[in-house]
């Protein structure tokens, strides 16, 4: 083959992986742009400087303080408690954070685990809030919320537990490594992120998983948790990419049952991630906890039926 003919090969196909690799530019550019743009009129609340960088906090109210804690899923932020947000306020100081990674907070290249997310509700409630404080905590933060009430039980006055995880969830293998490392690429990790976080994408796993009534599926829900997912460009994937391979599971059975402070479980009948078999393990481990099943909801609960949910929270913030 004559050296012009393999050069101009090479050349075509230089040019090819520069044009896929600009498109790929271009299309999460344009993610993020659409994103910020329909971001532009939301109130932002204040951030509280943490050893891990800056964590965005909404405050309201008076009274005895109460940290809300959101989930992991995709595109989840201190919004995920705008159901009763005010309704909480009214009664209680409510604060509701973005953890590190999710949301207004910063989202550092770190390995985000469940040890970090325990170190930063002790921080900030002994930093920031400077009393004992009641946790209401979401999914896989209520994972955080027990490991922190065993480690750092003077901070914490109550719990109350929505389908926590850690209870049959896979822990983090050295093959993990591997894949977490491949989504954090600049260029491959960012595609991947805005593929799993489209709006298509959040609407059809709040459809499989998150809600059992299809109608509380909103626009404005679904756009939520996609603003919520695309608010610094890129960046999220770090966490993101933590989540999907198990560095952030613990298994939180010892923490659970060493708890000294008053623990509340709700769970959504309909929820199959965190199913029937995983609330007959907690309520094995915890006998005198109390335990809320909330019929007709999958994930969440403190959306799909809010009301009902608020008076279990006064009924049980201590």
């Amino acid at each position: 083959m004559k050296i012009k003919k393999v050069l101009g090969i090479i050349g075509a196909t230089v040019g090819s992986i520069g044009a896929v690799v600009l498109s790929v530019n271009v299309f999460n550019k344009m993610v993020y742009k659409s994103a910020v743009k329909s971001d532009e009129d939301y109130e932002k609340g204040y951030y509280y400087d943490w050893r891990e960088g800056k964590v965005h906090c909404k405050v309201a109210g008076s009274g005895k303080p109460v940290l809300l804690l959101h989930s992991l899923s995709i595109g989840s932020s201190h919004r995920e408690w705008s159901e009763v947000f005010d309704s909480l306020a009214k009664r209680y100081k409510v604060y509701a954070i973005d953890l590190p990674g999710y949301g207004y907070s910063d989202k550092p290249k770190i390995t985000y685990t469940a040890f970090l997310y325990s170190a930063l509700i002790k921080d900030f409630i002994e930093n920031e809030i400077g009393e004992e404080t009641s946790i209401i905590a979401a999914n896989g933060s209520a994972m955080f919320a027990v490991i922190a009430g065993k480690l750092f039980p003077d901070f914490i006055s109550s719990i109350i537990a929505i389908s926590p995880g850690g209870i049959n969830d896979k822990m983090a293998e050295n093959s993990n490594f591997k894949k977490r490392t491949f989504m954090e690429l600049p260029l491959k990790g960012t595609l991947q992120y805005n593929l799993k976080t489209s709006k298509k994408a959040i609407r059809k796993f709040f459809e499989e998983y998150g809600f059992y009534a299809k109608e509380k599926i909103s626009d404005d829900l679904v756009n939520s948790f996609y603003i919520s997912a695309h608010t610094e460009a890129g960046d999220a994937r770090y966490a993101y990419a933590s989540f999907v391979t198990d560095y952030m599971n613990m298994d939180i059975k010892q923490y659970i049952t060493g708890l000294s402070i008053p623990l509340t479980i709700i769970w959504g009948e309909e929820n199959t991630i965190f199913d029937t078999d995983a609330a007959q393990t907690v309520k094995d481990l915890v006998p005198w906890a109390k335990f809320y099943v909330f019929e007709k909801t999958k994930l969440f609960p403190h959306i799909e039926n809010a009301e009902e949910f608020f008076k279990v929270c006064c009924i049980n913030i201590k």
